[in-house]
């Protein structure tokens, strides 16, 4: 879709890092007191235990196709960027040579 933007798992992370220092900053908010309190513990484990309920129906297949179709593309194209790499290299020495 044109005009639309994703964001990645980065942006993500940095959102919400700031939205903890502007809580922390305004609200006095502290993640690690939240955390161990007694309904951060609970909240935790309760996430815990849907992770794990999730991964045992997802897993097989995402590790499926993690290890025959993701990770030998990534390689490849891991190779590829590095030839080119290399390529690029080579020619940039060949230039550089011809031009003294």
């Amino acid at each position: 879709m044109k005009g639309t933007t994703q964001k990645g798992i980065i942006g993500i992370i940095v959102l919400i890092i700031v939205a903890l220092i502007l809580a922390k900053y305004f609200y006095n908010f502290n993640i690690f007191e939240a955390a161990a309190s007694p309904q951060g513990t609970a909240t935790a484990s309760y996430t815990q235990q849907v992770i794990n309920t999730l991964w045992s129906y997802i897993g097989t297949p995402v590790t499926f196709v993690w290890n025959n179709i993701a990770w030998p593309i990534l390689t490849l194209a891991w190779q590829n960027f590095q030839a080119i790499l290399v390529w690029g290299q080579h020619n940039a020495n060949t230039l550089s040579s011809g031009a003294h």
